[in-house]
């Protein structure tokens, strides 16, 4: 009896694993897209430009990769003309990045988001970019230390996260940022220099809706991922200028964590946001000829440091609060959960730009090295 239900169940088995395998396609059938860049017409204005890298697998071709751009008036047609230029079927399942122009962020990218939901091709961990110029040319180009566009932009943008320099922006986060009240989008931003080979990722495309309105750039991209929140490592410098010496001085440190803490309240009708930043850190780099090593020196380093930072922080939410009145911290999802009374979703970047915010960092420096 025991051998009978083992045979059934091998059976069984057997014919499930066939019945999943039916329809499947050989990889050679495919052609498989790693990117993908969104830009505006140059024919048509009121039509987009879709243009997908992939590489070649063929022996005989002349180059490993390959790009193409069709014409179209949405992502749909787009993918069916893409489809029509080429040998094998399009695969969407491994592209690594989505890159829309400037142009195309500020216009709105809501109606490419909407598609790629309803048909969903794309990973949960493809990475959203925007580019300065065209995307076209950033896929094109051809990066110094990579074979592929998709694959150094994927690996730099989660290298500069982890840099706290730009944030991760998704499909998932993106819409989920979107069609949530008290929280406003952004993902990075890349600089492209074609003609010298050259990116930069270092700054954010804050979004307001599903437009961007803004490009965070230098400190103010590092402060606003420490709002945010994400806290991770990275090398950043300080002038230490004293009066004793008048020769530029610096101070580098090495972020290794910290803490974010958001506390809201209401006094007299009026809202108050505090925000508390905690940082630990090493020293990295001491050019002043004091010595270091004493409790006091220490001390004194923690305190300039967690000025210098609270500078760039109060300098990055004066850009969001006064001069964009875009919360794209996300403040409003604790005054959400906190104060539903008073959290008005339709009107809450008009509340931000009204409130009190409190911030205020704290540095501690863990390790000095066997300096002086």
């Amino acid at each position: 009896m025991v051998k009978k239900i083992t045979r059934l169940l091998i059976i069984l088995s057997l014919v499930f694993c066939l019945a999943g395998c039916w329809d499947s396609i050989d990889l050679e059938d495919l052609l498989i897209v790693y990117s993908l860049g969104i830009d505006v017409s140059e024919t048509n204005t009121n039509d987009y430009s879709f243009t997908i890298g992939f590489p070649t697998i063929i022996e005989e071709a002349p180059e490993k990769k390959m790009s193409i751009s069709v014409d179209a008036p949405s992502l749909g047609n787009g993918k069916t003309k893409l489809q029509q230029k080429v040998y094998r079927e399009l695969s969407y399942d491994a592209i690594k990045v989505i890159i829309f122009s400037e142009e195309i962020a500020r216009r709105g990218i809501l109606f490419h988001i909407d598609s790629m939901l309803r048909e969903p091709l794309f990973r949960g961990t493809t990475r959203f970019a925007v580019t300065k110029d065209k995307a076209s040319d950033l896929i094109e180009l051809t990066p110094p230390v990579a074979l592929f566009i998709s694959d150094f932009i994927f690996d730099s943008i989660q290298q500069n996260y982890e840099a706290t320099t730009v944030p991760i922006s998704t499909i998932r986060n993106f819409s989920n940022q979107y069609y949530t009240f008290g929280i406003e989008p952004s993902m990075p931003f890349i600089s492209c220099e074609p003609e010298n080979n050259r990116i930069s990722l270092d700054s954010v495309a804050l979004f307001k809706g599903d437009k961007m309105i803004y490009e965070l750039k230098g400190n103010n991209s590092r402060a606003f991922m420490l709002l945010k929140g994400d806290i991770h490592k990275g090398i950043f410098t300080f002038n230490y200028g004293i009066n004793e010496y008048p020769e530029k001085e610096f101070i580098s440190i090495n972020f290794n964590g910290g803490t974010s803490k958001i506390r809201t309240e209401l006094i007299d009708s009026q809202l108050h946001i505090f925000h508390d930043i905690s940082i630990n850190c090493d020293l990295g780099e001491y050019t002043p000829k004091q010595s270091i090593l004493s409790k006091d020196k220490i001390s004194e380093l923690n305190s300039f440091l967690s000025e210098k930072i609270k500078e760039e922080l109060e300098s990055t939410i004066e850009i969001l609060q006064k001069k964009l009145k875009n919360d794209n911290i996300g403040y409003g999802l604790y005054v959400k959960a906190n104060h539903p009374s008073y959290f008005d979703k339709e009107n809450w970047n008009a509340q931000f730009s009204k409130a009190t915010i409190h911030v205020n960092s704290k540095v501690k420096i863990r390790t000095i090295g066997v300096s002086r």
